[in-house]
Formats: C-alpha cells, structure tokens, sequence
C-alpha cells in the first residue's frame, strides 16, 4: 500500500519574507476550499486555518499600509496596459495566427492563466505574479514561443516596467514600529500553527480513507504537492526584494505598500498533477476564488 501525503515543507515557508509566506498560505487554502463535502474534523481545521489567512492579510496591510502616490499609479497604468496589450495578442494568435504561432500561443497562454495576473489585485500581488510570469515566458521552450510571437520585447517591456512598481514602492518605504512587526510576527505563528494542523489533518484521512488502491484526497494532495515543487523552483527559491522576513517578530524590511488593493480570483482551469524531479511545475491553474494570490511585491 503506498499512500499519497503533503510533502514535508513547513521548514521553507518558515524562512520566507512575509509577502512570500503568505503568498503560499494563500495558495494552499485555495486548494484547501476545493475539498468537497470535508468531514467535520477536516472542515474544523479548513475553517481555522482560512480565519488565520485572514488575520495574517490584515496584519501585513498595517504593516505595509502607505498612501497612494501618482508616480507609482502611472508605473503601474503603464504596466497594464502592457499585459493587456500582450494577452489581447496572444488571443489574437491563438485565433489567427500561423499553425505555429497558434500552437505557441495555446501553451504561452496556460502559462499566463496559471499565473492569473488581475490587474485590479494588489500592488504586491500584481508585482509577484508578473515577476513569476515573466520569469516563466524567458525561460526554457516558453522563451522559444514567445520569440514564435514576436513577443519578445514586449516582455522584456512589462518586465522593466513591473520593476519599475516595485522600484517606486520600495523608495516610499519607511521604518515600521516593533509593534506593527510583532503584530506581523504573531499572525504568522498563529498562521503556522493552522498550517500544521490543516496537512496532519488531510494526510490522516488520506490514511484512514484509503480503500486499497487511493483515497478521496488522492488528487488534492497532488496539486497542492505540485505547488509545493513550484514555489521551491520558482518563488522560494529567488531572492526576494521587496516583503519581509519575520519569523515571530522582529522588524520589518523593504515592505511592499497596499496600494491599489483589490482581491484575486485565480483562474479556473483543471489543475494538473505534479512530475516530480522535474524542472517543470505542475500545470494546475489555481482555482477561482481564494482572496488575494500569489501574492508578492518583490523584484525576483
């Protein structure tokens, strides 16, 4: 018998800037609220570890709270309208393009879905996800597509651009209270100690549920392992610029700001499975619904 459980990764996300972690909260109680018809213990822990999410978001807007400046507003118009210049393109190829330029833009656009960037999320939710896109469409066959496109100066545009964003936010940036970072420190224990008990809690009834040959968990530990092998390849393993790292308190570093606040709805195409010891990611796209993604203000 060979059950399927959460990889171990709590030691990774301990480490991480606050944007970070609670990028990777955020994702993994998206996954969390895909589960159907959870049996109480388990929507117990759900319920818990989604309030936690909640208190860590609002502990990291007073940390990061900053008003609203017309530099960064214009950096960040001209940022969007790039994406969607360039999403609006690869629609356009998908449709009319060559045999190849329609294959290509099929695989850059689940790209782009995976990333789900909304241009109404958050400044630092926005920054991250098109630091993580961007990274994505540079490298490997996708670089190879968007070349296919003819649109390899567009990203390298939106790419210059987002990190003008993040170059702006970072210069508003001020020195924060040992209050407001202990509250920061607080919220993620509580958020950490949730964690722990929402991944012993589903891979226990991955166990107890287990009928000989899979358990009705099978498939969502998949996709949140999938996650994991992602955020290790491509979001943990950079060096973060912007966000902090405060593990239990402490004080604060380069903080993003909450301008531009807005939630996130990731986008809702069939998540895939993960290969691991792969250097591709899982191909799920996360699903609709989640509170604000993916979270990150940071330049990797």
């Amino acid at each position: 018998m060979k059950y399927i459980q959460i990889n171990s990764f709590f030691s990774a996300i301990s480490r991480q800037k606050n944007i970070r972690h609670l990028s990777w909260m955020k994702r993994f109680q998206e996954r969390l609220l895909q589960i159907a018809n959870a049996p109480a213990r388990l929507a117990s822990v759900i319920n818990t570890f989604q309030s936690a999410v909640g208190s860590e978001d609002q502990a990291y807007l007073v940390i990061t709270k900053s008003d609203l400046t017309a530099p960064i507003e214009e950096a960040d118009k001209a940022r969007d309208n790039t994406y969607s210049g360039m999403t609006s393109m690869l629609d356009f190829m998908k449709r009319l393009g060559t045999a190849d330029q329609q294959q290509a833009a099929e695989r850059v656009i689940e790209r782009v879905n995976y990333h789900n960037v909304k241009i109404s999320d958050r400044y630092e939710d926005e920054n991250e996800k098109i630091t993580q896109l961007v990274q994505d469409l540079k490298g490997g066959t996708l670089a190879a597509d968007i070349a296919t496109l003819n649109l390899t100066a567009t990203v390298a545009l939106l790419e210059q651009q987002n990190q003008q964003v993040i170059s702006l936010m970072m210069q508003r940036q001020g020195d924060r209270s040992t209050q407001e970072s202990n509250a920061m420190g607080k919220a993620r224990a509580v958020t950490d100690a949730a964690y722990e008990d929402a991944v012993t809690v589903l891979n226990a009834f991955a166990v107890t549920e287990f009928n000989g040959q899979s358990s009705p968990y099978d498939e969502i530990i998949r996709i949140i392992n999938s996650d994991i092998d992602y955020y290790s390849k491509y979001v943990f393993a950079t060096t973060a610029t912007s966000g902090t790292t405060n593990n239990g308190g402490g004080t604060t570093d380069n903080p993003g700001t909450n301008d531009n606040p807005g939630t996130d709805t990731p986008g809702t195409d069939t998540p895939g499975t993960d290969t691991p010891g792969t250097d591709t990611p899982g191909t799920d796209t996360p699903p609709s619904g989640g509170g604000n993604d993916d979270p990150l203000g940071d330049g990797d």
